[in-house]
């Protein structure tokens, strides 16, 4: 039985974010959410992915 890498001890240290609407966006470029969640259960390419964590800042 094979083992993720990525247990539910490890800490998100960094994950970069170049999506300024999102309220998680940080002025350095990076996501300052808590966790995120990378959702699409039938994801085969990289372009069917995407953040189930964004939330819409509330005023750009």
């Amino acid at each position: 039985m094979g083992e993720s890498t990525n247990s539910r001890t490890d800490k998100l240290n960094c994950v970069g974010c170049d999506v300024v609407s999102c309220k998680y966006h940080g002025t350095d470029g990076h996501c300052h959410a808590e966790s995120i969640n990378v959702e699409s259960h039938s994801a085969i390419r990289k372009a069917e992915t995407f953040c189930g964590t964004f939330e819409a800042k509330a005023s750009m």
